[in-house]
């Protein structure tokens, strides 16, 4: 099971980060998981596959596709994007929840980013236009995590 879960995930960030691209036309970043010698492995074999397309080597030459390590330790930093989105306005905070809510600003939560917050959190913050997948609705759930979102 835990197999297919992660090659739904893996298929599912393909296919995210080449939506992305088209949308954005801009660099992106994916993060990138390399703790031990099985995550280096699957992360060398993805590459691979991909270096079938000419255009992900394109891309990859021409800077549009880096990679940035994933910060599996802290949560905090494993919550904030590569790089804002482009013209997005600041967000407004709602003035009666403590700061010490851990925020996601991004326009797609998976489950990775729902795993990544930390035991016993409550809550998790996310964007007025923010899109949860199934898999991070459920994971949210399970855990007992309380999705609010920002005003702006």
């Amino acid at each position: 099971m835990n197999d297919l879960r992660a090659l739904i995930r893996d298929l599912l960030s393909e296919e995210i980060a080449a939506l992305r691209a088209e949308i954005l036309g801009g660099t992106q970043a994916e993060r990138v998981a390399v703790g031990n010698e099985a995550e280096l492995t699957a992360f060398a074999l993805n590459i691979a596959r991909r270096a079938q397309d000419p255009g992900f080597v394109s891309a990859l030459e021409a800077g549009r596709i880096r990679y940035a390590p994933a910060h599996t330790a802290a949560y905090a930093p494993a919550l904030v994007p590569a790089a804002a989105p482009r013209a997005a306005p600041p967000a407004a905070l709602v003035a009666t929840v403590p700061p010490s809510v851990p925020e996601l600003r991004k326009g797609l939560i998976t489950e990775r980013d729902i795993a990544a917050v930390p035991e016993g959190e409550p809550r998790l913050r996310i964007t007025k236009t923010a899109r949860l997948t199934p898999l991070a609705g459920d994971e949210a759930r399970r855990r007992g995590i309380r999705i609010e979102r920002t005003l702006a």
